[in-house]
Parts: C-alpha cells; sequence; structure tokens
C-alpha cells in the first residue's frame, strides 16, 4: 500500500518538473519580444550617449564663452588705458544699411512721424490763419459806442461816415476807418437775452482805453452821465466851447435839419441824442496815460465835429431867412 503511493508520488514530480521546463510564451512572441527589448535597450543607450554629449558640448561653449569675455574685458582696459590703439578681439559691429525706395522712405518716415507731422500743420495753419487775419482785418482809427435805442441804430453807416470826415489816419495803415459798436442801454424790451448781450458788449469795451465817443439820448444818459462830476463817466467840455450853444457838459449835441440831413435821418429824429467823452481813467486793459493819448486825438474830431455842426446850422438859419 505504502509502496503505491511512493509510485503515485514520483510520478507526479516528474510531470510537474516536465511543466517547469517548458516555456509559456510562444516561441515567435519571444523572439519578438527579445528583439524590441534590444532596440530599446540601444535607443536608451544612444540617448544617455547623445545628452552626455550635448552637455559636454555646452559646457565647452559655456567656458569658451566667458573666457572670450575675460579676454575683451582685458583688451577693453588696454584701449581705455592707452596701452592698445586697436584690437583685433573688440570689432565694432556696423549696423546694415537698408536701402529704401523713395516711396518706401516716404511711407517709414510718414509712419514715424505722422503725429508731429499733423500738429506742424496744424500750428502752421492757425499760425497763418491769425496772420491772415491781421494782415486783411481793417483796424479802425477810432471806436464810437452807441447806446441810444432809436432808429439811429439803423444808420451806423451813415454815423460812421460822418466821423470819417474829420478822422485823421491814426494807425498809419494809409485808410481811415471808423468802427460804431451798437449796444443799446435799455429795458423797454422782453428780450432778455439781447439786453445782456448789449451790457456784455458795453462792459467789455469799457474796460479798455479805446472807447473815448458815447452816443447816447436822455432814455440812457443815466447809465453814462452823472450830475455828481466825480461819479460822471463823461468829460465835461462845455467850458472849451463856451460861443457853441450845441456842446453842453454832456457833450455835442446831435440835433437840427443839418445832422438830419448827414444822418439821412429826417421822420421822428430824435432831438435828445448827443455825442460825450469818456474822462480819462485808469482801466483793466489801458493805463491812464494810454487813454489820455487816445482821448486828445479824439478830442481833436469833436471839436472840428462841433465847429461844421454849428456852422453849417448857422448857415442854415442864415439862408433860412
Amino acid at each position: 500500500m505504502n509502496k503505491n503511493n511512493e509510485d503515485s508520488n514520483v510520478g507526479k514530480m516528474k510531470k510537474s518538473d516536465n511543466v517547469r521546463g517548458k516555456s509559456l510564451i510562444p516561441e515567435d512572441d519571444l523572439e519578438y519580444e527579445r528583439k524590441r527589448f534590444e532596440e530599446d535597450k540601444n535607443a536608451y543607450e544612444r540617448y544617455q550617449k547623445e545628452l552626455l554629449e550635448y552637455n559636454e558640448r555646452k559646457e565647452q561653449e559655456r567656458k569658451n564663452y566667458e573666457k572670450q569675455l575675460d579676454n575683451e574685458k582685458i583688451e577693453l582696459v588696454k584701449l581705455k588705458s592707452g596701452v592698445i590703439d586697436k584690437s583685433d578681439i573688440i570689432k565694432e559691429e556696423t549696423p546694415e544699411v537698408i536701402k529704401l525706395s523713395k516711396k518706401e522712405w516716404l511711407k517709414n518716415f510718414w509712419w514715424h512721424n505722422k503725429i508731429i507731422i499733423i500738429l506742424i500743420i496744424f500750428a502752421i495753419a492757425v499760425v497763418s490763419y491769425i496772420t491772415y487775419d491781421s494782415l486783411s482785418r481793417i483796424k479802425p482809427d477810432i471806436k464810437v459806442m452807441m447806446t441810444v435805442n432809436n432808429g439811429l441804430v439803423n444808420r451806423t453807416e451813415e454815423v460812421a461816415d460822418y466821423f470819417e470826415k474829420f478822422c485823421p489816419d491814426i494807425n498809419g495803415d494809409g485808410e481811415v476807418n471808423v468802427q460804431i459798436l451798437s449796444a443799446p442801454l435799455t429795458d423797454n424790451t422782453d428780450d432778455y437775452v439781447q439786453i445782456q448781450q448789449y451790457q456784455e458788449v458795453y462792459l467789455a469795451n469799457m474796460q479798455t482805453g479805446e472807447i473815448i465817443f458815447i452816443l447816447t439820448d436822455d432814455k440812457t444818459d443815466a447809465d453814462i452821465f452823472s450830475d455828481n462830476e466825480s461819479d460822471n463817466l463823461l468829460s465835461d467840455v462845455s467850458p472849451d466851447f463856451a460861443d457853441n450853444e450845441f456842446v453842453t457838459n454832456k457833450g455835442l449835441s446831435l440835433k437840427g435839419d443839418y445832422i438830419e440831413d448827414v444822418f439821412k435821418y429826417h421822420t421822428n429824429y430824435p432831438q435828445d441824442i448827443y455825442l460825450g467823452m469818456r474822462a480819462p481813467v485808469k482801466t483793466l486793459k489801458d493805463s491812464k496815460d494810454d487813454m489820455q493819448k487816445n482821448y486828445d486825438k479824439a478830442y481833436r474830431i469833436f471839436k472840428a465835429m462841433a465847429e461844421d455842426i454849428k456852422k453849417n446850422t448857422e448857415n442854415a438859419d442864415k439862408h433860412g431867412e
């Protein structure tokens, strides 16, 4: 019984040894795997070798570059100290000159300078306009402020023509020009915007010493004339014209048939219009001395007009008799 068991065990062991000695992978697959392993191994070894060579090459390049920098520093010190005049190591790099066509050059120039060019063109245009405007604009020899609110505001051309008969070429431009500034001082209207505009024109011009003559009437003289001499805007020139009935403490009275013919204003011509002269004072823009010079020039015109009105009125009265 025991012997049979032993024989059975021996048989099993021999069978197991046969199974262990035989490969489980097919012969073809085994050969493929072996070749693939060899290829991967060779590829890895080549990679390691190339990586080593790359690192060695980079290290050598770094050492060469550092050596070159050291040499250049030594050469630069020699050049600065005057030991040598020229170096073969340090070479000046000449930038490559790019030749552009005329069209390309213009495009390149415009691209880099267009903002500056636009600003220059704008500045030239502004200066040209100002210059042209200054040269072409007619500069008046005198300015007359008209504050009346009657039909005379529609005859500023006739008023200017009459002033120009007695006005010299004060500014020396070869022409005589009188400017009439109309700014009626009245509240007899519902157009408050227009009232404000007139007041602004009046006040702005009163801040200069250019305005000497003021045309006004009884309705607006409250803003111009004051019986209190210290508050009076106008200069009392009546003592200089004692023999001329047309000159009062308010100025030159513009009334009568002669002046109606001059202004071409016959129907309902108001007889309370007079021409006053501002007393010289210091203004925001001009000094008292500057205004005095303007006053002296205006006074000669005022005197000529006063004599003209008196003379022609007296002649008309004589012919009327």
